[in-house]
């Protein structure tokens, strides 16, 4: 094993997360001269608040780094043997259907090479919601399920691609109980919605909303099935 994936990408999530170390430890009450140390402290507690102000999945920072499919895995940066971000568009006939772990690798990056021009297109990286009559926002965590959730599922990935529609036109439909896991432990109720998508069918959106802020951050988008 190479360590835990805390401990090695530390630095490399903090500025995929476009955070700067004195922000982190000012987020986490410590001084910042402490931010490497903390990168390799075993403490589940310590890393389950680090994993809360980074708004990611606890298992991703305990997670070891040569063993990336037993967690969630971290959002995929676009690979120019892959898909360029720069004019960057997805075909429809370019995802790939199947089931297999490429399939999904592919998939997974596609989401990720949309996500990055989608806010270099919408640097204010938030949509009005007709239905709400708010805005709806994308954070870290909005693409980490998203590449996590929607890869697994070829309508799923297309869904993303009506990204703009479904953020603006999706309807409430209930909402729930938040689920007992990190990544949505920063919000105090999930609102579901749901949108139909040309040529894919409906579409569910899930909304969190945020303690004491209630900032409303899309959270994930799947395909439902027919």
């Amino acid at each position: 094993m190479k360590g835990i994936y805390f401990e090695e990408k530390g630095p490399e999530l903090l500025e995929r997360r476009g955070m700067t170390k004195a922000e982190f430890a000012r987020r986490m009450g410590i001084l910042r001269q402490n931010v490497n140390a903390l990168f390799r402290t075993n403490n589940l507690e310590i890393i389950s608040r680090a994993a809360d102000v980074l708004e990611v999945p606890l298992a991703l920072l305990v997670g070891y780094v040569d063993e990336p499919d037993v967690v969630a895995l971290p959002v995929p940066e676009p690979r120019d043997d892959d898909y360029d971000s720069v004019g960057f568009e997805i075909r429809p006939e370019d995802v790939p259907t199947g089931d297999t772990v490429e399939d999904q690798r592919v998939r997974r990056s596609m989401i990720s090479s949309f996500y990055h021009k989608w806010k270099e297109q919408n640097p204010s990286l938030q949509k009005f919601n007709l239905a709400l009559n708010d805005f709806i926002n994308i954070r870290f965590v909005s693409i980490t399920e998203i590449c996590t959730h929607a890869s697994r599922s070829y309508r799923s990935t297309l869904a993303v691609l009506q990204l703009d529609a479904v953020l603006t036109n999706a309807i409430k439909i209930s909402t729930v109980k938040v689920k007992q896991n990190s990544n949505q432990k920063p919000f105090e109720k999930m609102i579901v919605m749901q949108y139909e998508c040309v040529g894919i069918g409906m579409v569910k959106m899930t909304v969190g909303l945020r303690r004491r802020t209630h900032e409303k951050v899309q959270y994930c988008i799947t395909a439902l099935e027919a």
